[in-house]
């Protein structure tokens, strides 16, 4: 009888196992206000992710060129030892299409992020990063690769009424 249960909890594991993987999927949104959008990221990262104002002197030619708003979006670095502040790890900037058009020279990298979302005549500009900003051997690195591997992805964002 006792080898009757142990067989099945062999044959039970592979499946429990696989259905505690689909779990780690799980995901937060972040609200970008007062960017009207909320982005998904991994739920276990998203206690370490932080919102702000577009701070010093740029701002000035974020709102030269008209755009509605914009978001700082910070990384909290985890705990493990790293006590390394709190980063900017992306923008986020809420333009009308045509002032984002307008903003766009082809012989510079995009000022205002790439096109993410365009809909109903404004833009969602992402402009984060295009390497890791902390050593992928790190818990926080890893972190940082698991979100930026979907911010210029338009799924991970939902358009806020």
């Amino acid at each position: 009888m006792l080898s009757y249960f142990i067989r099945r909890a062999i044959l039970l594991l592979p499946a429990a196992l696989a259905l505690g993987a689909c779990t780690s999927n799980k995901t937060s949104e972040i609200s970008l206000g007062p960017v009207p959008y909320a982005m998904k990221v991994p739920a276990d990262i998203a206690p370490r992710i932080s919102t702000g104002p577009v701070e010093g002197p740029f701002r000035r030619d974020v709102d030269n060129a008209g755009c509605l708003a914009a978001t700082t979006v910070y990384f909290n670095p985890g705990p493990g030892g790293e006590n390394l502040p709190r980063t900017i790890f992306m923008t986020a900037y809420f333009f009308p299409a045509a002032k984002f058009d307008a903003a766009q020279n082809p012989n510079e990298p995009p000022r205002f992020g790439k096109e993410v979302v365009r809909s109903g005549g404004t833009v969602l500009g992402i402009a984060g990063p295009h390497d890791t900003i902390y050593d992928p051997a790190t818990p926080s690195g890893r972190d940082v690769v698991r979100l930026n591997k979907s911010i210029y992805e338009p799924q991970t964002y939902r358009h806020l009424p």
